[in-house]
């Protein structure tokens, strides 16, 4: 009857369009999740010395509260069971963000010999991620041609009281969009010629006790009214800054479906690495922006 063949057109009209959304959801989030790419993390024109007092003040951070209490934690792995390093982590943390492959954000032209075999870097919503993957991601995501003059800029450096194989530090990024930005051969992001400068954001390395780099972190915004990029930092600022902005927040439903979307299509700019591409030391499973889960 009539009731009845409207009611299946109006079916009908809701499956296409149901249809529809799901390509849509589906091309959005590859486009979305592979610029979601970028992430680690490296580089500095600005790297200070410490001599005299300031190398001094900076010893004193090597030191152990005796008093502090710590209780066992997964990430206590790299702690080393107690070791001391032998060699001046400060230096080295220095030294390598000073490293023009750093300093651009070009990953690819850092020597491969500062990093550990098992080697992780994890942000808020990239990780964990291996090296191999992070630089493969990096290269293909093309922003030396967007921001040729990235520019990565550490400061602050402290060793963690608690961990004298790790070393924290700030930096701030500035660019200039002066190039087009363009994924898979699409400009998304036109050359715009707009300055970009990120609030400052805390970054972690940690050595293994053979020199090597084993784990990269880095964070939010301290403060996120400083800088252009409307709180955003790494490169997310720089999307910010060519007119491409994307959501960042840690839990969100979209983000987490649209990055496991783009895994499970195995697509070219990841944002973590398959499980059994993870180093085993890692232990949580919490992937992308993904809430923690320990």
């Amino acid at each position: 009857d009539l009731h009845l063949f409207l009611h299946s057109a109006s079916l009908f009209v809701v499956d296409i369009s149901t249809s529809r959304l799901l390509r849509n959801m589906i091309t959005a989030h590859r486009f979305a999740a592979l610029i979601i790419a970028w992430v680690p993390l490296h580089t500095s024109a600005f790297v200070p010395t410490y001599t005299g007092v300031e190398r001094t003040h900076h010893a004193v951070l090597y030191a152990t509260d005796s008093s502090s209490i710590s209780s066992e934690h997964w990430m206590d792995v790299l702690k080393f069971d107690g070791k001391q390093p032998n060699f001046d982590v400060l230096k080295k943390a220095m030294q390598y963000t000073s490293e023009p492959g750093y300093k651009s954000f070009s990953l690819k032209d850092i020597p491969t010999d500062y990093y550990a075999d098992d080697y992780i870097f994890r942000g808020p919503i990239v990780g964990p991620i291996n090296r191999k993957d992070l630089v493969s991601t990096n290269t293909w995501f093309g922003l030396e041609t967007a921001f040729p003059d990235l520019d990565r800029q550490p400061f602050g450096f402290s060793v963690d009281p608690e961990n004298p194989f790790r070393v924290l530090f700030f930096e701030r990024w500035k660019a200039t969009h002066s190039g087009d930005l363009s994924i898979q051969g699409s400009i998304v992001g036109p050359a715009s010629g707009n300055k970009s400068i990120s609030p400052v954001m805390p970054f972690s390395i940690t050595f293994n006790p053979d020199g090597k780099i084993i784990y990269e972190c880095l964070t939010t915004a301290v403060d996120r009214f400083e800088g252009n990029t409307k709180g955003k930092v790494a490169v997310f600022g720089l999307l910010e800054t060519a007119g491409v902005p994307l959501d960042n927040n840690v839990g969100n439903a979209v983000l987490v479906f649209q990055q496991k979307l783009n895994r499970f299509f195995n697509g070219p700019g990841q944002v973590y690495s398959k499980e059994e591409d993870v180093p085993s030391w890692w232990k949580s499973k919490a992937i992308g922006a993904e809430k923690n889960d320990v």
